[in-house]
């Protein structure tokens, strides 16, 4: 097995003892079995002088009023990703210290028109273990990464329009290094902490809209991570917030192929598998739905009884439902390849290769002795220990429409790892605002766009047009669960749809 397919090797309960503890950090017994599993997720502006508020190299402690220092290293770099201006370094989280760090890598990627006044989208990888860079390397940001190892334009940029802001989250994927968590919510307070000092070193972005973007895993971390920004915002307005915090302009969430609820994605993978793809066999079929009532018994028990005890039991019971497939690819149904990700996805090992450069870590600001992959073991054996994945994260989504934030699902139709009919039922079951309208309202073909559009809530401007909604499933042929690197000019156009709040048959100039 190639160093870059190890990378995507993720350990899978073994089958019997669970061993239990006191205390927040209850553990799961050791893995047994791999399963390999590729998750998410995905010309030269001109340079601004009053963009860039950092010198090319800032380093050490950072003094700020009413905000305990923190410890920063940042460079700003305009050719090691081709078309246009970046940032990148480290940010201590607290509890960092030199002789425990906790620092949280990020790559920020100014927009190529008008980045002083951009929407700022924070993406993030999936996993739990994925690397946020993978995002930027696939699709999202101004430059790919060809089988010589270098960058070159990408026409496709969510950066042509937005400010993007790739962060390895939580600590301990990709190049951020220190002390762990193990659970998507101390991750979310992580990435609040995150996103309060990267708004002080880059003040101007403050009064931005802000959007968070995720796929995958990211089902779960957007959810939390919206939450606790929600949270902290009411309680700076009431008067209860940190010391020198200041208010995060989080407008709306977009999320691709996610899993959010451990019981929906679980009832409806089989129909995905089974019946709307040829991914499983007639025998593998019947041998997996004989498997599923066990798995959806100890999901419903979990969420009754919420302890570790339960939820590693659902996983355990659901793992077993579905059997392993080679020469295939879980991620895109109809991806002619091997299974293998140097023959499924190249740019996966271009892109690692790249990031392990010597020059690459030099110009990011990375310790030369930092390994970099795409996904990390030990950050997928933390959350696994307290069964994080076996949660209805969906739920936060509740209150958060109804504080008036908005809502977007973007989903390719030919991923059988995380399949749309779990997505679209987990939405359906939701219960929100919206959930009578949503469930009633039908999917429209989007003109010009090999997509269907459900959106609810439309909210019209001052001259009568309609916005993309408030709660908004779009599900999109061809592409699978990698849906910007499937499908890069369609998501790009969705993107900019969602967050300039814009109807779906509205032409966008530029």
């Amino acid at each position: 097995m190639s160093k870059a397919e190890q990378a995507y090797v993720l350990p899978v309960p073994a089958a019997a003892e669970y061993v239990y503890g006191g205390g927040r950090r209850t553990r799961v017994s050791a893995f047994s079995a791999t399963l390999a599993l590729l998750t998410l997720v995905a010309s030269a502006a001109l340079f601004a002088h009053q963009a860039h508020l950092l010198p090319a190299l800032v380093s050490g402690q950072h003094a700020l009023e009413d905000l305990a220092s923190f410890y920063h290293s940042v460079k700003t770099h305009d050719g090691l990703c081709v078309g246009g201006v970046s940032h990148s370094g480290y940010v201590g989280l607290n509890g960092d210290s030199e002789e425990a760090p906790k620092r949280s890598f990020f790559w920020f990627f100014e927009a190529q028109r008008d980045a002083e006044n951009a929407p700022v989208i924070l993406t993030i990888g999936g996993g739990p273990g994925t690397s946020g860079m993978v995002n930027p390397l696939f699709g999202q940001s101004h430059c790919k990464v060809s089988s010589n190892i270098t960058s070159y334009a990408n026409h496709d940029a969510w950066s042509e329009h937005h400010n993007l802001l790739a962060l390895d989250h939580p600590v301990g994927v990709g190049y951020s290094y220190g002390q762990m968590v193990n659970n998507s919510r101390d991750a979310a307070y992580d990435a609040y902490d995150f996103l309060l000092k990267f708004f002080h070193l880059y003040p101007h972005l403050a009064k931005n809209q802000f959007v968070i973007a995720g796929g995958s895993y990211g089902g779960i971390y957007v959810p939390h991570i919206a939450t606790v920004i929600h949270e902290k915002n009411a309680a700076l307005a009431a008067g209860r917030g940190r010391p020198g915090a200041r208010h995060i302009n989080l407008e709306s969430m977009m999320v691709s192929n996610p899993m959010s609820d451990w019981l929906s994605h679980n009832r409806w993978a089989l129909q995905q598998r089974c019946y709307l793809t040829d991914f499983y066999n007639a025998s593998a079929c019947a041998d997996a739905f004989a498997k599923l009532p066990a798995c959806l018994e100890a999901t419903q028990m979990a969420f009754m009884d919420d302890t570790v005890e339960r939820r590693a039991a659902a996983l355990h019971e659901c793992y077993a439902v579905y059997p392993a497939i080679e020469g295939r690819d879980m991620q895109n149904v109809e991806l002619k390849c091997n299974g293998t990700i140097e023959d499924c996805y190249p740019e996966a090992v271009y892109a690692d290769k790249f990031m392990n450069l010597a020059s690459t870590k030099e110009t990011l600001g990375v310790p030369q002795e930092l390994n970099f992959t795409f996904s990390r073991v030990a950050v997928w054996q933390e959350f696994f220990s307290t069964a994080d994945m076996a949660q209805q994260a969906y739920l936060l989504y509740e209150p958060l429409l109804k504080a008036g934030y908005r809502l977007l699902h973007y989903i390719g139709k030919l991923d059988a790892n995380c399949a749309w009919p779990g997505v679209l039922s987990t939405l359906r079951l939701l219960p929100s605002p919206y959930q009578s309208a949503f469930n009633d309202a039908p999917d429209l073909p989007w003109p010009g766009h090999a997509a269907t559009v459900r959106a609810v809530a439309l909210t019209t401007d001052n001259e009568g047009r309609q916005g993309a909604g408030a709660f908004t499933f779009i599900l999109m042929d061809h592409a699978g669960h990698f849906v910007t690197h499937d499908q890069p000019t369609l998501v790009k156009d969705i993107v900019r749809h969602w967050i300039a709040n814009v109807g779906w048959n509205e032409t966008l100039d530029g």
